[in-house]
């Protein structure tokens, strides 16, 4: 149960859950729907990106392309969702 952030309490092992029994397929996916960290700090949640597309990228035999793309577009949303001042 290796620890991805322990101010937001996500470990490995809940990514690959999600992947293996909650069919989740997307970036966007694991950290809004299944772990809903986006919606409590997208500021972890970018931080998270890289680390949970590199998890699923293993899981679900995929490659470094799809992986950017992944961090990519889910950084992009993730902005939308920090305060603005």
């Amino acid at each position: 149960a290796e620890t991805l952030n322990k101010e937001a309490n996500i470990t490995v092992a809940q990514i690959i859950w999600a992947v293996r029994n909650e069919m989740a397929r997307t970036v966007e996916d694991v950290l809004a729907r299944r772990i809903r960290v986006l919606f409590t700090d997208a500021r972890i949640a970018i931080v998270l990106a890289p680390k949970v597309a590199d998890i699923m990228m293993k899981e679900l035999n995929l490659n470094e392309n799809w992986k950017e793309t992944q961090v990519e577009t889910f950084t992009h949303l993730a902005k939308g969702y920090l305060p603005t001042l």
